[in-house]
């Protein structure tokens, strides 16, 4: 692990624990290594470290702009204009992010916090007092948070891509290497196969704690050891289709492994067969603006709006323009278009604040399967789970792909209307597509550097006596 990465989560740990009256509390929040060492492992206690990890890896997503808005902005989804700020452009589309900035460095730390707060929960596990958990509880609970692990690092890597990022070591104090994208992916394939083994394990267990209600009141009760495994096979799913289009090094084989995960987490569905009432199902994250829990959707911003492509783009029939309305015109900051729409949920009513945001939902494992089937060469399967989504809104059916040029139009145009402002997902996938550029895409600055990756943040730098990002090793 990184030195900063273990400081972020000690700062966040006096964060949590500054108001407590005795020294001695030790803050479970955000747990340390210190904090829990030499402790039995109660079920209160379990109950206090699983509530922190899912709190940080919450904040990994919204506590900074980085994976909800500044990376949809670089996949030309929306821009933001902000006389004060105008980072949210010039760090995008005019220059490269600066390490140093909130544009830059975001989206790092707390995914890192969330991960070594997950680490010191598992490590914890083997002090589990005998008759407080069953066997198989421990196996589940093991598996969730290698799960969440393995989500958070993808995110990371997501957002990196060919920078790459350090893997933390069992040593809070040491300062790892930073790995290359495909390393880093296979590390992570590993890890959530390690946790398929303990979810499998534990069979139909329930988690020895509660959940968010993000996670059990949206279709699917994911404190069940057999829902979690299918959550860990979609998010298998979805890092074998990175591993498999990855536009650096694609690995052939992860095509048809994640055909099999994501045919699992969808419930053993055919191609085309999973219908639209299954598609908001999955995992979310909740949010309130009241109370000392505050945490809004940060989606939810006056400031920000759609590009002007995003209703340009739009099939005439597709019902999913109800996610595009009109807004006063945004403009200035050296962009060369204007825009006059946003999204419906951006407005900042209570609300929208208050949206939830679907961590892995159905619908987009569906289009998932269908890149990984374009993978294959099957485009009759492909286009089978894309017509269960692009007719679901009102649309024509496709005909058969007869070439996978098509069917990766298709499957972007149908991944940036259903999973509009949920996420990199675009960014992403015009990225390892290689339709990141002018080719493809008009400049939105004289400058725009298309930019395909954010730096290791400043205090990583630092930590490294660097002031660029140092070379990654494979």
């Amino acid at each position: 692990m990184k030195k900063y990465t273990t400081l972020a989560v000690a700062v966040a740990s006096l964060a949590v624990g500054a108001c407590k009256d005795s020294t001695d509390v030790l803050p479970l929040d955000s747990p340390t290594v210190g904090s829990i060492q030499g402790q039995p492992l109660v079920r209160s206690t379990l109950q206090t470290l699983a509530t922190g990890v899912l709190a940080q890896d919450r904040s990994g997503v919204v506590g900074t702009p980085t994976y909800l808005i500044l990376a949809p902005i670089m996949g030309r989804d929306a821009i933001r204009i902000d006389t004060s700020e105008p980072r949210y452009v010039g760090e995008t589309l005019a220059t490269n992010p600066d390490p140093g900035s909130f544009a830059g460095g975001g989206g790092f730390s707390g995914f890192y916090t969330a991960i070594r707060a997950a680490t010191t929960l598992i490590d914890a596990l083997p002090g589990a007092v005998e008759g407080s958990f069953t066997p198989a509880e421990v196996s589940a609970t093991s598996g969730f948070f290698k799960t969440i692990k393995g989500l958070d690092y993808l995110r990371l890597i997501e957002l990196r891509d060919t920078v790459g990022i350090p893997i933390q070591s069992a040593d809070p104090d040491a300062l790892t290497d930073v790995s290359c994208k495909t390393p880093v992916l296979n590390f992570i394939a590993s890890l959530l196969d390690s946790a398929s083994t303990d979810l499998t394990a534990a069979g139909t267990s329930g988690l020895p704690f509660t959940l968010p209600t993000g996670f059990t009141a949206f279709g699917r009760d994911y404190s069940k050891a057999n829902n979690l495994l299918r959550f860990n096979r979609a998010v298998k799913g979805k890092l074998d289709v990175l591993r498999a289009i990855d536009r650096k090094s694609p690995q052939a084989s992860a095509a048809t492994a994640a055909i099999t995960e994501l045919t699992a987490a969808l419930g053993g569905a055919a191609p085309g067969a999973v219908p639209a009432s299954q598609f908001s199902v999955g995992p979310y994250y909740k949010f309130v603006i009241g109370g000392s829990e505050a945490t809004p959707n940060n989606v939810s911003d006056t400031r920000l709006g759609l590009n002007a492509l995003v209703k340009d783009s739009i099939l005439p029939t597709d019902t999913r323009v109800s996610k595009i309305i009109a807004r006063t015109t945004l403009s200035g900051q050296g962009l060369l278009f204007s825009t006059s729409i946003t999204c419906a949920v951006c407005t900042a009513t209570t609300t929208n604040q208050e949206m939830p945001l679907g961590i892995l939902r159905d619908e987009e494992l569906v289009l998932l399967r269908a890149q990984a089937y374009i993978e294959t060469g099957n485009f009759a399967a492909a286009t089978a789970d894309l017509n269960s989504v692009h007719t679901a809104y009102g649309n024509p059916a496709y005909a058969v792909f007869g070439n996978k040029a098509d069917a990766i139009s298709a499957v972007l145009y149908d991944k940036r209307y259903s999973l509009l402002m949920e996420g990199p997902q675009r960014w992403v996938d015009l990225r390892e597509y290689k339709r990141l550029n002018n080719t493809y895409l008009r400049k939105e600055t004289a400058t725009d550097p298309f930019n395909a990756a954010f730096p290791l943040s400043r205090a990583e730098l630092n930590a490294r006596g660097v002031s660029v990002n140092p070379a990654c090793v494979n």
